[in-house]
């Protein structure tokens, strides 16, 4: 695989996935971390540059590691 093409949209989706899985609507999860629900659909949709520093606060939101949100094998 190449990490590199399209790898916005792979964490997107991701972020997606486990969102998701805790049964949280981007509205929620953006209420949690103090951001707006549309820059979470950004993400998800790889349309955003994410900063480590966000990658971080959304993982923490999730209750998950961040390597978890670069696991691209779901």
């Amino acid at each position: 695989m190449d990490f590199n093409i399209d790898v916005e949209k792979k964490f997107g989706a991701k972020l997606a996935y486990v969102r998701k899985s805790k049964k949280l609507s981007q509205i929620k999860l953006a209420e949690i971390v103090d951001m707006n629900f549309n820059y979470i659909g950004q993400i998800e949709r790889g349309e955003a540059n994410v900063t480590i520093k966000t990658m971080k606060i959304l993982a923490n939101a999730l209750e998950v590691e961040i390597h978890t949100l670069f696991d691209f094998k779901f």
